[in-house]
């Protein structure tokens, strides 16, 4: 079987899976639409459906068009409360899928990544590492891969995991200095190892930096639990350290 044959089988078989969650999500619509085949309004706009036919189509498009919102990174986390297990379970399958059978230099790479980043808010960490993995290698320089892929074996909660996330985002901060959050999960996964002393050190940079006035919850991260369970004195400081850098609201 040619490349190209292959490519379009995979892109065929995309559409089939995001068609499917659609008919799973919107299941009772389509069955009225299909039953009554009168008119579709979306928008204030009213569409006549002659035909069966006409009325998959229409999902069709649907369904392509959730294609192109996956692979925007600003649209992503729309996607999380709509997604449920099951269907998690079906986009890392086909995501491994395709990374097996389309040549790499065809691969969608924001959509894979996308993939990834939903795979990990649904606790699908070890198809987020493979993915993510699978990525590194045609971009193995690409910090936000490499920070996704850090935070798939931080988020795992697997000990082993949590050194090699360390050494990961230890590389980031030391590459970018200026981008904040990387500092931030650095000082996480450094409190999941009860590495202490040096959680706090990054901690206290990241509110220097002011990380504090975007994310004003930072000290409660469930990550950071066994600092603000095994160092209360510790925790204290920060917290009174943190509020005093966050900068007062106005009206």
């Amino acid at each position: 079987m040619s490349e190209i044959v292959v490519l379009d089988a995979i892109k065929t078989a995309l559409w089939l899976l995001f068609f499917s969650l659609v008919v799973h999500k919107f299941q009772n619509e389509i069955k009225g639409l299909i039953q009554s085949l009168s008119s579709l309004e979306v928008a204030g706009a009213t569409f006549e459906l002659k035909n069966k036919k006409e009325t998959i189509r229409s999902y069709i498009l649907l369904s392509e068009t959730l294609v192109e919102l996956i692979s925007r990174c600003e649209d992503i986390e729309k996607l999380v409360p709509l997604i449920d297990a099951s269907e998690s379970e079906k986009l890392g399958s086909f995501a491994l899928k395709y990374t097996s059978e389309v040549p790499k230099r065809e691969w969608n790479i924001q959509l894979l990544r996308n993939i990834a980043h939903l795979l990990i808010r649904h606790g699908r960490y070890q198809d987020a590492i493979d993915i993510c993995g699978m990525l590194l290698s045609q971009l193995p320089e690409n910090y936000d891969l490499l920070n996704l892929k850090a935070l798939a074996l931080m988020t795992s909660r697997i000990a082993a995991n949590f050194e090699a996330a360390e050494v990961i985002f230890s590389n980031l901060v030391s590459s970018y200095p200026e981008i904040t959050y990387l500092r931030y999960n650095l000082a996480l996964v450094l409190s999941l190892q009860q590495k202490f002393e040096e959680s706090e050190k990054q901690m206290s940079e990241v509110i220097d930096i002011g990380f504090g006035n975007i994310k004003k919850d930072l000290l409660q991260d469930p990550l950071f639990h066994h600092f603000r369970e095994q160092r209360p004195n510790e925790f204290k400081k920060l917290e009174s350290h943190l509020k005093a850098n966050i900068a007062p609201t106005t009206i």
